[in-house]
Order: structure tokens, then sequence, then C-alpha cells
């Protein structure tokens, strides 16, 4: 009986303090706050929130603080008529020649988002969201009644930015502070604010889920974004992805959707602000200007055991996977399949560092490189030239055909079909004139529709975007002289541009 009584007593007492120890290291939760030495003085920093996360304030403070630097956009634009729909039937020739089946342009409207970064009005915004819009309008936070116009300043479809400006508006904006995306790491939280499905002003919240994920802005060329599972839908293009500090941190540009498409599914991309910032000055004049080789490289890293197959004496340097035809790149004997390890004398980390420094060097500078070639080490000697986006669409979204401003035309390329429709040659390369606008240099010079552009000013052409390019390239009151293939006559013009 007494052995009985004396475990019982030690269980109890082994139980007891069991509880206390439990007590005390009870783990303190995110909504506990840290205390700092009486007299010290901190730097504020994102992991300094960590401890207030849970604390409503916190981004109740930012959203109430940066929405109203935050922009809704609408935009109209035209576009030209499905001549897929016009050139079929069996009546085309008669359709094309003059007959009265005249196809219509079409309007299109679209939404996007925004962010005011100075006081008079420059936004910040998506390449997709304004490119060809003939009309910019933008809403105001608090202020739903009016609508400002806006006009682009500068656009570049490679990092799918613009900038754009109000027009007839208070120089007293609020703006917004741009903040160093280089500084974020996965786990950081952040904030999305923008216009999605025309519900002004939404604001989500989320973390960074990767820095630069590869992201395919325009065919073959790849911009790093960062990723982030903060809720971004159609009509958040454009808007800013906000810090805890309240800094614009990178610009909502896309969404991985599911199957059958759709909204958000917890991946979304924005362009790195600090990619952004650096672009500002050439945006603010109009133009981006960047140089190339000419060729398409895979944006991962090298690894060791395919450094070993390639006969690389390091995982370093950038892969050739394709090399564009009467490229610099071409012309210097580069192949798909080389591995590129030195630009103009310095070393090439992995393809980012590459296209770094191609970027970064003026065109026209002649530089030396350095690539392996079945395990063996050449050089060659390469002349950059300034790379040539198309302008003039949708970016990567854009489809064929070409308005050309100032002329009054509507291009689109020769494919094979309409071709064999119009009788042209097998072989035939060149812009097709879709529709010529009445009352203007392209009517006035007797151009028609059916006419296919060889040459714009003594440059061959061979599709409507090439057509397009060149004519962009002659300035207001200069003249363009074309030479057209007619009924398999070949005729030269010459037309103004307004």
């Amino acid at each position: 009986m007494r052995k009985q009584v004396a475990v019982r007593t030690i269980a109890i007492v082994l139980g007891v303090l069991a509880v206390a120890y439990v007590s005390t290291i009870r783990p303190r939760t995110l909504s506990e706050p840290s205390v700092a030495p009486a007299n010290s003085t901190t730097q504020r920093t994102q992991a300094d929130h960590t401890g207030a996360i849970m604390n409503t304030s916190l981004f109740r403070t930012i959203a109430k603080q940066q929405n109203p630097v935050v922009v809704f956009i609408t935009v109209q634009s035209r576009t030209p008529p499905d001549m897929r729909q016009f050139f079929s039937g069996d009546d085309f020739f008669w359709r094309f020649f003059g007959g009265p089946a005249q196809p219509r342009e079409q309007i299109q409207r679209g939404l996007g988002s925004g962010v005011l970064i100075t006081g008079d009005g420059e936004i910040l915004t998506n390449n997709h969201v304004v490119a060809g819009a003939q009309k910019i309008r933008v809403g105001l936070f608090g202020n739903d009644r009016k609508a400002y116009a806006a006009e682009v300043l500068g656009r570049d479809p490679l990092t799918d930015s613009a900038l754009i400006k109000l027009q007839n508006a208070p120089n007293d904006l609020p703006a917004a502070t741009l903040g160093d995306s280089d500084a974020l790491e996965p786990g950081d939280w952040v904030m999305a604010i923008g216009n999605p499905f025309q519900l002004g002003h939404t604001v989500t919240v989320g973390v960074i889920s990767y820095k630069g994920r590869p992201f395919a802005v325009t065919e073959g060329r790849f911009q790093n974004m960062l990723q982030t599972d903060a809720s971004i839908n159609p009509g958040n293009s454009g808007g800013p992805l906000i810090n805890v500090q309240g800094e614009v941190v990178g610009i909502n540009s896309a969404i991985l959707s599911g199957e059958g498409g759709g909204g958000n599914i917890g991946i979304g991309f924005a362009v790195p602000i600090n990619t952004v910032k650096s672009l500002l000055p050439q945006l603010r004049k109009g133009k981006v200007h960047r140089s190339q080789l000419g060729i398409q490289i895979q944006s991962r890293a090298i690894t060791d055991d395919e450094a070993k197959e390639l006969g690389l004496p390091k995982a370093e340097g950038a892969i050739v996977s394709a090399v564009q035809h009467d490229s610099p790149a071409e012309r210097a004997g580069l192949q798909a399949g080389d591995v590129i390890t030195e630009f103009n004398g310095k070393p090439v980390s992995d393809a980012d560092h590459l296209t770094a420094m191609v970027i970064a060097t003026p065109a026209g500078t002649r530089v030396s490189i350095a690539f392996y070639r079945h395990g063996s080490r050449q050089t060659a000697n390469v002349t950059v030239e300034e790379l040539q986006l198309e302008e003039d669409g949708q970016s990567a979204r854009s489809d064929a055909r070409r308005s050309t401003p100032g002329f009054g035309l509507s291009l689109g390329d020769l494919t094979p079909d309409i071709a064999r429709q119009l009788d042209i040659p097998v072989g035939t390369r060149g812009a097709l004139v879709e529709s010529v606008e009445p009352f203007t240099p392209a009517s006035d010079a007797g151009i028609k529709r059916g006419d296919v552009i060889l040459r714009v000013n003594r440059q061959a052409v061979d599709s409507a975007s090439g057509a397009a390019r060149e004519l962009r390239r002659i300035s207001s009151g200069q003249p363009a002289f074309l030479l057209l293939l007619r009924e398999g006559n070949r005729v030269f013009i010459e037309m103004r541009r307004e």
C-alpha cells in the first residue's frame, strides 16, 4: 500500500512539473510585439514588420496611402477588318477590285491600371495596355465622374512597360515612391492595387513567390519577372505591386491561368521596378534603344553535367539556341549550339549577364566574343546593331496586320493562300495593301487594295511589319518612294507622310 501511494505521489509531481515547463516555453505569436532596448535606434525594414503582419492596421494604412496614386485606364483602338473573310468566296476578284462588299474596321476597348509617378501626371503602365491605342482615358481615385485624356510618351515591348501622361490635369497629383526590387526576397509581403474586371481600386495581398522568373514577353525574348501569389486578374495590368514600406516594387503584368483560362490561380508576374526605373529616361524621350547580336539564348543557367557534355572548362556561359538570318551573329559565323563565354573581353557568367552586356553596348560597336563549339574554344568579331521591336501592334499579342499612321494604309502579310487568289507569282515577298483610307496620302498617290509593296525607299520589305517599320522611319512631310506589284506589273509611286 505504501509503495502504491509513493508511485501516485511521484506521478502527480512529475505531471505538475511538465505543465509548468510547457507554459514557460510557449512560443510568441506573430501578433506579439518584440521589445527593443529603451535607447536603441533601428532602421525600419521589411523584417521589422514581421511581428506586426497580423495587425490589420499595417495593410489598411498601406492601402489608404497608396490608393490615390493608382489609376484606372480605358483605351480605344481600331482593328483592321478580317481579310480572311473578305478574301473568301468565288466572287473574290469582283469584291476585291472595287465591289460593294467593303469590310469595316472594328472598335476595340480595353481596360488596365497604372500608377502616378509625378505630380504633373506621368503614369507607368504596361505596354500591352496602351499599344495601338488611339484614345486613352484615365480615371483618378475618388473622382468617378471625370476621366482625363492621356498620351503615350514611350513604350517598350521587351519589358512590357509604358509611360503615359495626363493632358489638362492638375499639377499637384499624388505620386508613388519607387522602391528597390532587388532588395526583395521570396516570402516578403506585397500588395497589388488595380482595376480587375473594372472593379476599381481593388486591393489584394500576398508574398513574393520567386525572384527573377524568366517570362516570355515577345517571341524568343525573356524578361525576368517577380512572381507573386497576390491576386492579379484581367484589368490589373499596369497597376503597382507595393512592399510593406508603401513603395512600388513592380508593375503587374501577367498571370498564369489554369485550364480553360479565367482568373487568378495564385501565380502572377510583375516587372521589377528597378528594370523600369532604368528605362525611364528613354521612355520620356519616346523610345528605348538597345543593341543586339541577333541570337536567341537559353534562359536557364548551364549545369555541371551540361558543361561536361559541351566541353566547357566550367559551368558558365550562354548557350545559343538560334541565330537570326542576316544578323550580326550570323555574319560573325555563330551557330546554334555555340556557347558564348566571353563578350568584349569580359567573362559571361550566364544568359542574363550576356543580355545585359549586349544591351548596354552602343549600336555600331565592334566587339570580340569567345565561344565554344564541339568543345573547342573559338573567337570572332561582331558589330552589334540596334534591336528593332514591333511597336505598332499589341507586342507579342499582335497579329500580322499593320497600320501606317500618316499614310492611310492598312497592311497585311502576303500569305501563299492570298497570293494564289490574287494570281501573284509563287515566292513573291512583300506587304499586301488591305485597305486605303480616302483623302489620305496613299489614296492621293493612287495606291489600291490588292497592291503588293515590294520596296520602301529602295529598302526591300518581305512582310507587313517590315513595310510598316520602313514607313515609320519617314518624317512628316518627307517623301516615300514605293515599288509596287499590281496585276503582274511593277509600279513606282511617291507619297508624302502627313
